[in-house]
């Protein structure tokens, strides 16, 4: 993710700033107040569950001179999932699903980033969950870059968007009644440091 995440920066600082190119990359941070993981699942075809991950850290190093050498490396607390109801978050966190005890996190790190335009890109990486490494692709949305009215500091906002099958990382509790497909959907915030 957080390779992921600096591509995007840099696209978006390429086709959205006039603020001079950097010759070399520049380190940013994920900001944890600004920074969800969330997910979609299909329950029994009648509805959806929606959940988030409140704790996700991580870096993007953002390289605005070539952004396709961007990179991202990020952490989701498995322990931190809400899904608006307690004893359904105690219930997914649990060994039969999530295994938060096991498996406390979730990492994700980038390997390729391929700019699709000024402000996206398809970053691919190494996704692990459940103790379990995927290539994973992400679609990543540089929503803006610069410094916000109440910070000098430069932030870099993303939406970043994938899909995952819940079985190629083991996960089969429920197969045929809760959906395979997870749709993933994370809205960062990454500040330099």
């Amino acid at each position: 993710m957080k390779r992921l995440l600096a591509a995007l920066t840099a696209c978006a600082a390429l086709g959205m700033s006039a603020a001079p190119v950097a010759a070399a990359e520049v380190a940013y941070k994920l900001d944890e107040a600004h920074t969800e993981t969330m997910f979609v699942i299909d329950r029994f075809g009648f509805n959806s569950v929606i959940g988030l991950f409140a704790k996700t850290e991580g870096m993007v190093w953002l390289d605005e001179a070539a952004p396709e050498k961007s990179r991202v490396e990020a952490t989701v607390h498995i322990d931190s999932l809400l899904s608006a109801h307690p004893g359904r978050d105690e219930h997914l966190k649990a060994a039969r699903w999530l295994n938060a005890p096991g498996f406390p996190t979730a990492t994700f790190k980038s390997t390729k980033v391929e700019l699709t335009s000024p402000t996206t890109a398809k970053v691919t990486g190494d996704l692990t969950l459940l103790g379990i490494t995927q290539p994973t692709v992400l679609q990543v949305k540089m929503n803006k870059i610069g410094s916000p009215p109440n910070n000098p500091k430069r932030h870099a906002g993303f939406t970043i968007t994938g899909e995952i099958s819940r079985k190629a990382f083991g996960s089969v509790t429920g197969a045929g009644a809760i959906g395979d497909s997870v749709a993933i959907r994370i809205e960062a915030l990454a500040i330099v440091q």
